[in-house]
C-alpha cells in the first residue's frame, strides 16, 4: 500500500511551484563529493541539474507518482543514464550495499513523523562514510493556523495554475496541511485537486539532540541557500552535519 504523504495526486504539478533557487547550493557539495545519495529526490529537480554538471546521484524516492514524473524526465535525458540511479524506498528503511561521501535530504525532514526520526537518521548514518556529510533543511518553530488561501499563480501559454494552502496545528505538534490546485485552460477550470499532508513542528534544539543521538556532529548552519549564517529568529534552517561515529 502506498502511503500518500502529500504528493500522489499532485506530483505532475510539483515542479511548477517548487522554484527554490538551491541548485548552486547543492552543487557545491555535489562537486566536492562526486557521488551523492539524494533521499526524497522527488521529481529529480535537484538530481538532474547536478547530474548535468557531472555529479553522480543515487536517488531514493518513496512516492510512485513522483518517481513516475522523474522517470518521464529521464526518458528525454538519455545522456544522464550513467549519472542517475532512481530507487523506490523511504528514508527509514532503504538499504543499499554502498556508503556515500554525502547525503541530501531536501524538503523531506519536516514530513518525517517524530516516531521515525531517530531510525531515519540512523539509517542515513549507516549509508555514510565516516566523516561523510548530511545536508538537510527544516522549518523550525510554530505556524499560525490559516484557512485555505491562494498563495501561487503560474501561467504557461493557454494554461493557468493556482495553488492554495490551509494549515491547522494539532495538540501533538503535527501540522495538518491542505494543498489545493486548480488548472485553467483559456480561463476555464479543467482540473481541481485537494492534496492533504502533514508536517511536524520542531525546534533547533530538538534537531541538534537528534543529530547527536544518531552519530552526527554539526559543522555549519545556514539560514538560506546563499550560505548566510543561521540567526536566532530564522524560521528556516539548513544543517551541514558530519558522521562522527
Amino acid at each position: 500500500m502506498v502511503v500518500d504523504k502529500g504528493y500522489e495526486k499532485a506530483a505532475h504539478l510539483y515542479d511548477l511551484f517548487d522554484t527554490k533557487e538551491n541548485i548552486d547550493f547543492f552543487f557545491r557539495y555535489g562537486k566536492e563529493a562526486g557521488v551523492i545519495l539524494d533521499i526524497g529526490a522527488g521529481t529529480g529537480r535537484i538530481a538532474i541539474p547536478l547530474a548535468k554538471r557531472g555529479v553522480k546521484v543515487v536517488c531514493i524516492e518513496p512516492s510512485p507518482a513522483m518517481r513516475n514524473e522523474f522517470s518521464q524526465k529521464l526518458k528525454h535525458q538519455s545522456d544522464l543514464s550513467d549519472k542517475i540511479t532512481l530507487i523506490a524506498g523511504d528514508v527509514q528503511s532503504f538499504e543499499l550495499p554502498e556508503v556515500f561521501p554525502a547525503v541530501f535530504l531536501s524538503g523531506s525532514f519536516d514530513h518525517i513523523p517524530d516516531s521515525e526520526r531517530v531510525t531515519s537518521l540512523q539509517n542515513i548514518n549507516r549509508h555514510l562514510k565516516l566523516e561523510g556529510k548530511l545536508i538537510f533543511d527544516v522549518y523550525i518553530g510554530g505556524m499560525k493556523d490559516s484557512p485555505l488561501a491562494l498563495i501561487d499563480t503560474v501561467k504557461r501559454g493557454d494554461y493557468e495554475y493556482k495553488r492554495f494552502i490551509g494549515t491547522k496545528t494539532l495538540p501533538d505538534d503535527t501540522i495538518e496541511v491542505l494543498l489545493a490546485y486548480e488548472t485553467y485552460k483559456q480561463g476555464k477550470l479543467i482540473e481541481k485537486i485537494e492534496q492533504p499532508s502533514s508536517a511536524v513542528i520542531t525546534t533547533r534544539v530538538k534537531v541538534h539532540e537528534l543529530l547527536h543521538e544518531t552519530g552526527f556532529s554539526i559543522k555549519n548552519e545556514y539560514g538560506d541557500y546563499h550560505f548566510s549564517p543561521f540567526k536566532e529568529g530564522d524560521s528556516f534552517l539548513i544543517i551541514e552535519a558530519i558522521k562522527s561515529k
